[in-house]
C-alpha cells in the first residue's frame, strides 16, 4: 500500500487516468474546507486554513508522483515532468501521459504494471 505514496515502479493509463482527477477534486475540496467551516461550523479558526493548506500540498505530491509513475511507464525519467511547466509542451505532455500506452513487458523501471505479479514460489 505505501508504494502508492512514492515515485518508483509504473502505474498505465488507466490507474493514472482516474487517480489524477481524484486527487484534483480532493484538492477542491481541501480548498472549500475554510469556507465551509465558517459558513456552516460559525468556525473562523486558522487550523482550518492549515489543514486546507496541508492537504492540497499532500495532493500536489500526490500528482507529480503519479505523472512520474507514468513517466517512468513511458521509460522516461522522471525529471521530464517539470516540461508541463512550459505553456504549450505542458498540453503535450499531459495528452501524452493520459492516452500513450506505456512500454510493452519490463523496462529499467521495473515490471509491466499489466502483467500480474509473479509468486516469490511455485507450488507443485
Amino acid at each position: 500500500m505505501l508504494h502508492h505514496f512514492y515515485p518508483t515502479g509504473r502505474i498505465s493509463r488507466w490507474p493514472y487516468f482516474w487517480r489524477v482527477p481524484a486527487l484534483y477534486l480532493l484538492a477542491f475540496i481541501c480548498y472549500g474546507l475554510p469556507r465551509f467551516a465558517e459558513y456552516q461550523l460559525n468556525d473562523t479558526a486558522a487550523h482550518w486554513r492549515n489543514i486546507a493548506f496541508a492537504g492540497i500540498v499532500f495532493c500536489f505530491y500526490m500528482v507529480v508522483v503519479q505523472g512520474v509513475k507514468r513517466l517512468h511507464d513511458l521509460d522516461l525519467r522522471g525529471w521530464w515532468l517539470l516540461f508541463i511547466l512550459v505553456p504549450l509542451v505542458s498540453i503535450g505532455l499531459g495528452s501524452a501521459l493520459a492516452f500513450v500506452s506505456g512500454t510493452a513487458g519490463p523496462n529499467r523501471f521495473g515490471p509491466s504494471p499489466s502483467q500480474p505479479a509473479t509468486p516469490p514460489f511455485a507450488l507443485a
